[in-house]
């Protein structure tokens, strides 16, 4: 599934975008800040990108100059209105960038994306390219561990732990924290290929473990992605600023959950 980096403000219009196309494709939310757009276009590595321009005061040229920089191959489709259309057009020059004027509809958004995602030479993963992935993590594996994937789930309600293992353990050994600092200490001891942390739980909080986490030298390296109930512009923004592997909202969709880990074990190989 091609992976798209969704910028904008991040709110109602942005998730209303992000739930018309994720069923066709892995997308990423990004805030418009333009650090943040920098460290996830590195870590996400999108085969494309949308910038949603739909309700601000003035274009950041500074989001398209690092787009035009660092994202050279990587088409980007802009949604905006006529009116903010004349503003950032001038940024916007190039075979791989074009536009789509609000309102549009969902499944018009979706022949867009997908229409320039072949134009850029992405097409949909064929067998050949599954088989190459998984011959890459079969090699991974053996070089560590003959045996699944391990993740841990840190989370403080019981009821979250148990739902999410029931989904994951038929692929992955899963170990289960129902607190920051447990799972700390369980990831310094386990080292799981991947941790599942939830950001909002009381005392030991998912950013000071993720901070945590980070100045270990034994656990900085493994990947996070972390979970949250709330969808809020600037929760979205705190989980964001942390720069983790990727961001799931809970009660998580079982084919997005196993998307989101695929996609946090495949940047990891990069």
């Amino acid at each position: 599934m091609n992976q798209i980096l969704l910028i904008g403000e991040l709110g109602a219009l942005v998730r209303s975008i992000h739930e018309c196309i994720c069923d066709n494709f892995s997308v990423q939310l990004c805030s418009e800040d333009v650090s943040n757009i920098k460290a996830m276009t590195k870590i996400v590595k999108p085969k494309m990108i949308i910038v949603c321009q739909i309700g601000v005061d003035e274009v950041d040229s500074a989001i398209f100059a690092h787009l035009k920089e660092s994202c050279v191959n990587i088409p980007v489709l802009v949604i905006t209105t006529s009116e903010i259309w004349l503003k950032c057009k001038r940024f916007c020059e190039g075979p791989l960038y074009d536009k789509v004027f609000r309102p549009v509809g969902k499944e018009d958004l979706i022949v867009k994306c997908n229409e320039m995602l072949q134009k850029a030479g992405s097409q949909p993963e064929s067998k050949a390219e599954t088989v190459t992935q998984e011959e890459i993590e079969t090699k991974s594996v053996r070089r560590s561990d003959p045996g699944p994937k391990k993740i841990l789930i840190v989370d403080d309600s019981p009821l979250v732990l148990r739902n999410i293992k029931s989904i994951l353990d038929t692929k992955y050994r899963i170990y289960l924290a129902t607190s920051g600092e447990q799972g700390l200490a369980m990831a310094e001891k386990k080292q799981p290929d991947l941790i599942l942390l939830d950001y909002e739980m009381p005392g030991m909080d998912g950013k000071d473990t993720f901070e945590a986490l980070k100045e270990k030298e034994s656990t900085k390296d493994i990947p996070v992605v972390f979970l949250s109930a709330i969808a809020g512009k600037e929760q979205i923004y705190a989980v964001l600023k942390s720069i983790p592997q990727g961001y799931i909202l809970k009660p998580p969709d079982k084919e997005k959950l196993f998307a989101e880990i695929q996609q946090a074990f495949t940047q990891q190989m990069k």
